[in-house]
C-alpha cells in the first residue's frame, strides 16, 4: 500500500481532509492504506491462509523511487517471497470490475 502523501493543496472541506497545507493523500492512498490493513486484520482473524503473508507499506510511490529504495534496503532478503501483487483503485473503471495485468 502506497502511504505517502502527494504535493497538492486540498479543497475538501470534509473532516478528514489533510491538515497540512500543501499536502494531500490523493489518487486513493488512504483508500489503498486501508485495504491492505482490511486485508491483514481478515487474514490475522480467520487464518483462513496456508503459508506466510508479507504486507508491504511502500513510501514513494507517486515519485517511483519508494519500491526501489525497499529493495535496496533488502526487503525480499529479508522477507523472501514467492509473489507479489498488488492493487490500485481506479475511479474510471466501473464498481465491482478488475482489471489484470501480468508482470511488473
Amino acid at each position: 500500500a502506497d502511504m505517502d502523501a502527494l504535493p497538492l493543496q486540498e479543497m475538501n472541506a470534509f473532516e478528514h481532509r489533510s491538515r497540512h497545507a500543501g499536502v494531500m493523500h490523493a489518487c486513493g492512498h488512504d483508500g489503498h492504506t486501508a485495504m491492505l490493513l482490511a486485508a491483514a486484520e481478515h487474514l490475522a482473524r480467520t487464518k483462513a491462509f496456508d503459508g506466510i503473508v508479507h504486507f508491504i507499506f511502500q513510501p514513494a510511490e507517486e515519485g517511483e523511487a519508494g519500491a526501489k529504495a525497499m529493495m535496496d534496503d533488502g526487503l525480499f532478503i529479508d522477507f523472501p517471497m514467492e509473489a507479489v501483487y498488488g492493487l490500485h483503485n481506479w475511479p474510471g473503471m466501473p464498481a465491482g470490475t478488475f482489471a489484470i495485468k501480468d508482470g511488473p
